[in-house]
């Protein structure tokens, strides 16, 4: 244990924690944005001067060019966040018009001495309650203290009530993004993938202000198990002895358990093989542990289970589709599974062994159930639900009732995505990790039972897959994930002479994309406005220039081969994302497309067609054109494909196919006028697509992962032969990339990713 002094500002109701970040309204966390948190900084800090826009800009966007809108757009949610004038009238932030802002309330500057101690990266997590006060025997807990006891009681559940509202919804399009193949051979394996994806690779951006109310997560204890940096998927036993995690490395998965109390290694209890091990849960008595076994083509998805120290895998049932739950007296299962035939997707009961399945309720596609939990007193069964419409995609959590299969809603929230639910032990409600907006990291959070309020457990820049809980809820099991991404210039892509030519640890520049344009400067997509945003920039990161501002999620920029306009992926028209377009400057804004989500976007050679996919469970992946200045799009492709790149010449287009279902995903070569495949070409199971057409039309370029470092590979179109490796980066991988016209320069979006199995304590 260590202390450290807290720098803290007081205003009204509210205290501006300066080292931890962290703005907090009688101790509850206002969720901020990095930019809209230094914004209020800079403020607070002068409180009673007024401070020119130029000088906050300045001071919030150093080296960086950002419209005026942006500081609006800053102030306006600092406004909302702090209830300008809704506080007994407290005006908080003044304008002084054609001069900047004011901070008009009386501001109290603090110190407070903080005992901390170090969290899983090296970091200091603060040990203070509410008061500021120290608790020293908690500050200087280690994983070898944790002792946890099963309380063994059971609680009332979600009741019925006739009279609440139907969940209300705001859904958003779930659109693919940079860095996941997509894999849609058959319905039910997609979705059967897609339940048990890593976030890992499809979240990463830092999270957005949400009006939910927060936990006061500054005083949550997180501790790092020493285990392996490939883990994707973590459980802890109820007694608080073992944590499970499923390992990743190449395609190939394992098992492993750590004994959390010791300081031993972990011991392998499944060996690497050609599959993945999701959906891990123990059993009630904590000696088993069960999982699905996931692979990436056709076939069911069987359930196993294997002894917590590992011996004989007893396969439990043959077709699963979520992770199972367990009865509390552990006598019964229950499940998702999808049937193809039928196009539904089922809640099933079972016996422990699998045995006399029962239907409890289904969905019509394509609307799923997620991830199942058992209540406490074995009454109901909560459920994740996805549903898709045509304003886009959008998740819930239902209550099914386990004798007759009523449902309600369980709370008006809803989100983007949901991953994993647990109930605490004596029924006052459950935690669940889940993606609030389109872009956002999964975050840990807390629904409240009876009620259905919702509040966040974290709001950082971390992303968190998974929840279990020890028996009396004292301790917390996650995968947390934590991720840097620069733009890097690499001369004919050798990795030696590759220069970095952004910074930051929070903007996550280009990672969302970026491309040439012909006079050599590159576009991208970065945050540092504080959303996602189109950038502008010189091959040597110099001149830097925000091009939208103020209109929701910009991201996917390609640059039209005149060099006069920037086609990209945005929702700024409603809750799906289209294609859009703006000219070089970032002006006139024109949307190209309507439907329920589209991604991957390219214009052809002549300027004459926009290139894109269709994307989500709503409706077919296939590959479009639209014509430049807007019309009827036209379909290229009648199978699941995505991941267009429009040939040099104009006349082809290569994408990611499946041929058959139960068959790998492809590499395809379709005639720009549409119709069947001219050529197909297999795929390693490593790849991670993000397709490009070499500059010379020779070969089609994309990602792949072995080794665990993404590079970039090549496809020869003629004579066929093997795919070859074209750089050969030893860290920090590449994410998204792009070549310059003349094939001589590579801009590439590289990251840095760290994950780890965390407990976190004094969660609640």
């Amino acid at each position: 244990m260590k202390s450290e002094i807290s720098h803290l500002y007081e205003f009204g109701p509210f205290r501006l924690d300066v080292s931890g970040r962290v703005l907090t309204r009688d101790g509850a966390t206002v969720p901020l944005t990095p930019k809209a948190f230094e914004t209020l900084l800079a403020l607070v800090a002068r409180s009673g001067h007024v401070v020119g826009k130029n000088d906050l800009l300045k001071e919030v966007w150093p080296d960086t060019f950002v419209e005026e809108a942006t500081l609006a757009q800053n102030i306006f949610t600092l406004r909302k966040a702090l209830g300008n004038g809704k506080n007994n009238g407290q005006t908080f932030i003044e304008t002084i018009p054609k001069r900047g802002y004011r901070f008009a309330a009386r501001v109290r500057e603090v110190t407070e001495e903080v005992s901390t101690m170090p969290n899983a990266s090296g970091s200091m997590t603060g040990a203070t309650d509410a008061t500021g006060a120290t608790d020293s025997a908690e500050a200087t807990e280690t994983t070898d203290d944790i002792a946890m006891e099963s309380s063994g009681s059971l609680p009332p559940t979600f009741q019925k009530d006739e009279g609440d509202a139907a969940a209300g919804g705001r859904p958003l399009l779930g659109a693919f993004v940079i860095g996941v193949i997509v894999l849609a051979a058959a319905f039910s394996v997609v979705y059967g993938v897609f339940r048990f994806s890593v976030r890992r690779q499809t979240a990463l951006s830092p999270p957005v202000a949400s009006p939910s109310s927060s936990s006061s997560f500054q005083s949550m204890k997180v501790m790092r198990l020493p285990v392996s940096g490939r883990a994707v998927e973590s459980v802890i036993s109820p007694d608080g002895r073992y944590a499970v995690y499923a390992e990743e490395e190449s395609g190939r998965g394992s098992l492993w358990v750590k004994q959390v109390a010791a300081s031993g290694s972990a011991r392998e209890i499944i060996p690497p093989a050609e599959a993945r091990r999701r959906g891990l849960v123990f059993s009630r008595d904590g000696e088993h542990v069960y999982f699905v076994e996931v692979t990436e083509i056709g076939g069911a998805q069987p359930l196993y289970r294997v002894p917590v120290l590992g011996g004989t895998v007893v396969k439990v049932v043959n077709n699963v589709n979520s992770p199972v739950t367990i009865s509390p007296d552990g006598s019964r299962i229950a499940f998702a599974r999808t049937i193809a035939s039928k196009k539904t997707d089922e809640l099933v009961i079972a016996n422990a062994d699998g045995t006399q399945p029962r239907v409890l309720g289904t969905r019509q596609f394509p609307n799923f159930f997620g991830m199942p939990a058992w209540s406490p007193d074995g009454n109901v069964i909560l459920c994740a639900e996805r549903r898709f419409d045509p304003s886009g995609e959008s998740s819930s959590v239902v209550a099914v009732d386990v004798r007759d299969g009523g449902e309600r809603p369980v709370t008006a929230q809803r989100w983007h995505s949901i991953g994993q639910l647990a109930w605490l032990p004596d029924g006052s409600g459950i935690v669940l990790n889940a993606v609030e907006d389109e872009l956002n990291p999964s975050q840990i959070w807390r629904i409240s039972s009876p009620g259905g309020e919702v509040r966040r457990i974290t709001n950082d820049l971390n992303s968190y897959e998974g929840v279990s809980l020890t028996a009396d809820a004292g301790t917390l099991l996650t995968v947390q994930t934590d991720r840097i991404a620069r733009v890097w210039v690499a001369p004919g892509g050798d990795a030696t002479r590759a220069a970095q030519i952004t910074s930051g640890t929070g903007n996550f520049d280009g990672f969302y994309g970026l491309s040439w344009t012909p006079d050599g400067s590159i576009v991208y997509a970065s945050i540092a406005s504080g959303a996602w945003d189109i950038w502008i920039m010189n091959a040597d990161g110099s001149n830097r220039k925000q091009l939208t501002a103020s209109a929701r999620s910009n991201y996917g920029p390609a640059v039209s081969p005149d060099g006069r306009h920037i086609v990209f992926i945005s929702n700024r028209a409603g809750r799906a994302f289209n294609v859009w377009r703006i000219d070089i400057d970032g002006g006139n804004p024109k949307q190209l497309t309507s439907g329920s989500g589209e991604n991957f976007v390219h214009v052809t050679p002549d300027g004459r067609w926009v290139v894109y996919a269709s994307v989500g469970l709503s409706q077919p992946n296939l590959i479009w054109k639209v014509p430049f200045e807007g019309g009827e799009p036209v379909a290229m492709t009648d199978r699941p494909t995505s991941w267009p790149t429009i040939s040099p010449d104009g006349k082809f287009v290569a994408c990611i196919i499946n041929s058959d279902a139960g068959t790998r995903a492809k590499l395809a070569l379709v005639s720009i006028d549409g119709g069947a495949p001219v050529k197909l070409f297999d795929l390693p199971p490593t790849a991670r697509a993000n397709t490009v057409f070499a500059p010379d039309g020779r070969g089609v370029m994309f990602l792949d992962a072995r080794g665990g470092v993404g590079n970039i590979w090549i496809q020869p179109l003629d004579g066929g032969g093997a795919p070859r490796q074209l750089t050969d980066f030893k860290s920090d991988g590449i994410l998204a990339y792009d070549w310059s016209l003349d094939g001589n320069q590579l801009a590439a979006a590289r990251g840095v990713e760290n994950t780890g199995v965390v407990l976190i304590r004094d969660f609640k």
